[in-house]
């Protein structure tokens, strides 16, 4: 783990958005960037996905216990957010499961808090908080470019998603009728109601973070996004840079510019976290965390990888000469 947080360093990555992982490991990693004592980046941290019981990550929890946490009740949502404020989480995220008025609630205790929200509505199909309806109830950030596929459903499809649905089927239904629109792929979607949803999330202020990396049909619809310039976030699944730069190129070959790819890895992030005074650009001000390259990534996003020197709160951390010298 401090390998990888030194890793990011090393490639130029000063600042990360985390929404997923157990808050103690977090709220700690995070002290010790902040004092010093580790070298990483500063880390904009959500605690762990919070659903309804049965957890999806039940499993992940016996190796990162708070991993994901069960939220079934307006009481649990009173407690575990305030105990993610107090160990600095500075957003919640929601992921798959979790009853409309206890959602709404949840929605209203964070802003108490001051805390973001940013959703994921689960696996390709079957949201019971769909990122539609998450946008009308003011979430301004999705996690997955494929969290559109049940929204734009044709509507033979998105009859029978629904009916699966109400019928509470289980899941060998469900991964059956999944099958079948994965397979279908673009054929399954509606174009009216893929612009509708488009409309929506230029109306709101949307950001998206597509996570290219994770999903390979997420290209269907972040094509889409790209092209009527949705605000679109650089991040993926995990823990590794080189996935980052990944990501960017996947980017690139949907349409994405050289220019927003770069937004979306700085000022985006910095904006939506509220932040943007002191992160995410280059001004008298700002915090001093900096990457100096070799190449231009306005040329070629391929050049992000040339990481000359890093500089954290205005101190060199890492210089290429000198560690090709050692």
């Amino acid at each position: 783990m401090i390998r990888d947080l030194r890793s990011f360093v090393a490639n130029g990555i000063t600042q990360v958005r985390d929404v997923g992982g157990p808050i103690n490991i977090l709220s700690q990693m995070n002290k010790r960037i902040s004092c010093g004592e580790l070298l990483g980046p500063k880390l904009f941290f959500s605690g762990p996905m919070l659903e309804r019981a049965p957890l999806f990550y039940k499993s992940k929890n016996k190796i990162l216990p708070g991993f994901s946490v069960s939220i079934n009740t307006r009481e649990d949502v009173d407690r575990v957010l305030s105990e993610l404020a107090r160990n600095g989480a500075c957003m919640v995220k929601t992921y798959n499961k979790m009853d409309l008025d206890v959602y709404k609630h949840l929605l209203a205790v964070a802003k108490k808090h001051g805390l973001r929200v940013v959703h994921d509505p689960g696996r390709y199909l079957f949201h019971e908080i769909p990122m539609d309806m998450a946008i009308d109830l003011g979430v301004t950030s999705i996690e997955h470019g494929v969290a559109a596929w049940p929204v734009v459903l044709k509507d033979e499809l998105k009859k029978q998603h629904d009916q699966l649905m109400a019928e509470n089927a289980d899941q060998a239904a469900r991964e059956s009728f999944m099958d079948k629109v994965i397979e279908l792929g673009v054929e399954s979607i509606s174009t009216d109601k893929l612009q509708h949803l488009i409309h929506k999330m230029l109306e709101n202020d949307i950001y998206i973070c597509p996570t290219l990396v994770i999903y390979g049909y997420e290209d269907i619809f972040t094509r889409e996004f790209i092209r009527h310039k949705v605000k679109i976030l650089v991040g993926h699944d995990g823990c590794s840079p080189t996935k980052l730069f990944s990501e960017m190129k996947m980017l690139k070959d949907l349409g994405l510019s050289e220019s927003e790819i770069i937004k979306g890895a700085t000022i985006y992030p910095a904006q939506w976290l509220g932040v943007e005074d002191r992160f995410g650009s280059i001004s008298p001000g700002m915090q001093a965390n900096l990457v100096i390259l070799d190449k231009n990534p306005l040329e070629n996003i391929d050049n992000f990888e040339s990481t000359f020197m890093v500089l954290m709160n205005g101190q060199v951390v890492f210089h290429k000469v000198k560690m090709e010298e050692k």
